[in-house]
């Protein structure tokens, strides 16, 4: 598989000559993302990490942040007496082009022959309405993004321990709302995401061989089935 060498995504290319596509499994606490991501690195050269509190959604803040001085205030910094000096030198796309590829070397470390990389993160909630735009910058930043949009029962999800200081009714709600919210991107974009549901593929593990074919990889089910048999540590 060929990539156009966006610039944006150009300096990640470079760095992992063998990279066929990066992955984002998107959902909340509990919902079997842990196993999820083990089982889409059953993908030879496939790197998918674990949570990291959101860190990238700070990165893209920052560029956004970036965004908002130069167009607001580059007329306000021509000169060494005015008090946005310099402002008109700030140049967004590439500060977070640079943010991108230090998260990805310093954060995710996947190995120089991915084919592969990217991570599970479960406070997407909390972005808020900004959801959609910061999922939009992930697919503008990171070459073939592909999203993984993984859901669970909502009454399964508030039973676990890791919810025991929310209100059954709030985590209720939370679920509702985030499996919406991931319907409705997915819809929009179907070329870049796949919905996959814990009580669906633990009960038919078939069911993620679409998934694999999307991403032109084969689903292996000996592999498949040992992960499936081994014990998680959480």
């Amino acid at each position: 598989m060929r990539m156009r060498l966006w610039p944006r995504k150009a300096g990640l290319l470079r760095a992992y000559p063998d990279l066929r596509g990066t992955l984002f499994i998107v959902t909340y606490g509990r919902s079997g993302s842990t196993l999820l991501q083990n089982l889409l690195m059953t993908i030879p050269g496939c790197t998918i990490r674990g949570e990291n509190l959101n860190l990238l959604e700070g990165l893209w803040r920052a560029e956004r942040r970036a965004v908002e001085v130069r167009q607001g205030f580059a007329h306000l910094g021509r000169h060494p007496t005015q008090p946005w000096f310099g402002v008109e030198h700030i140049r967004p796309e590439a500060f977070g082009a640079a943010l991108v590829e230090a998260f990805v070397a310093q954060v995710l470390a996947p190995p120089p022959d991915a084919r592969w990389f990217g991570f599970k993160e479960i406070r997407y909630s909390q972005v808020g309405d900004d959801l959609e735009a910061y999922l939009d910058f992930i697919r503008a930043r990171f070459p073939n993004a592909h999203f993984i949009f993984n859901t669970r029962r909502g009454e399964a999800v508030a039973a676990s321990r890791w919810w025991r200081k929310r209100k059954t009714a709030d985590v209720l709600a939370m679920v509702a709302a985030m499996d919406a919210r991931f319907a409705r991107y997915a819809a929009a974009h179907p070329d870049c995401c796949f919905e996959t549901r814990y009580e669906a593929f633990t009960a038919e593990p078939e069911v993620l061989r679409p998934l694999f074919e999307r991403l032109g990889e084969r689903f292996d089910p000996a592999a498949i089935r040992a992960v499936l048999e081994r014990r998680l540590t959480h």
